[in-house]
């Protein structure tokens, strides 16, 4: 996505629910995972997500990194003197960190093509210490794609679990889809009488209605694709961890070091 593009989206992060948000269960897990580390430490929040930016304590020493302003502003919960936020682009962080002890973010790959996934995954790793982590939520698509009779069959009252799954259903061979294209297919096949049905809010809507004038790109890779991402890039696997909500088993946590 576009610095423009969550100029756009900057408002509308306080109505996502999960698995649009990370559950608390999430946020446990990495904080657990960063305890486990046993000494203060220092590293990296892609992004300013408000759940993980609140990680920051005396034992955990946290600088976001975001290239939105318009994020920063309605989204960063404050700076203190476990926590501050830079404005820069995450494939610039080998010029502004070194040796840090982790590295957190939450659906940073979503918001990536696969190029820059490619980049990211490079600059993770070089400001890295030798047993530095990566934490990252994934948002992923099924190994098998889903029809929308079968999406359409299994909704609930969770717009965000339906729109990430009808998504996932359109992304082309890069795992790629155009939101434009989902808001424009979404209005196509949901009428106001299942909107009704499933209890959807204007509320809730009005966070995708932003996708209508974008042109931004979204990327739900699968599993195994990450899976390989990790490996070409030196990266080893050493934990993971879903939640109980609705479509938790696509939005796997994975704990990362260096292989």
């Amino acid at each position: 996505m576009t610095t423009s593009s969550w100029s756009s989206f900057a408002k509308y992060f306080e109505l996502l629910s999960s698995p649009g948000r990370p559950s608390a269960d999430d946020i446990a897990f990495v904080r657990n995972q960063l305890l486990s580390l046993n000494k203060p430490i220092n590293g990296i929040l892609l992004g300013v997500t408000k759940e993980l930016a609140k990680l920051a304590s005396e034992e955990i020493n946290i600088t976001a990194v975001d290239n939105s302003l318009e994020m920063i502003k309605h989204q960063w919960i404050g700076n203190s003197s476990n926590r501050t936020v830079i404005l820069d682009d995450w494939l610039n962080l080998p010029s502004q960190f070194t040796s840090v002890d982790f590295v957190i973010g939450d659906g940073v790959f979503t918001v990536l093509d696969r190029k820059s996934s490619h980049l990211l995954m490079e600059c993770v790793r070089a400001v890295l210490s030798d047993d530095g982590i990566f934490i990252v939520r994934l948002f992923c698509s099924p190994e098998m794609r889903e029809s929308f009779e079968h999406i359409y069959h299994n909704t609930t009252n969770n717009l965000n679990a339906f729109e990430w799954r009808l998504a996932q259903s359109m992304c082309d061979s890069n795992f790629e889809v155009c939101m434009k294209n989902f808001l424009d297919r979404f209005k196509q096949v949901i009428s106001a009488s299942d909107i009704e049905h499933f209890g959807w809010t204007k509320e809730q809507l009005s966070t995708i209605e932003p996708y209508a004038n974008s042109p931004c790109t979204l990327t739900f890779m699968t599993e195994t694709v990450f899976k390989e991402l990790c490996k070409e890039h030196g990266m080893e696997i050493i934990n993971r961890f879903t939640g109980s909500y609705e479509l938790s088993e696509r939005c796997p946590t994975f704990v990362l070091r260096k292989a």
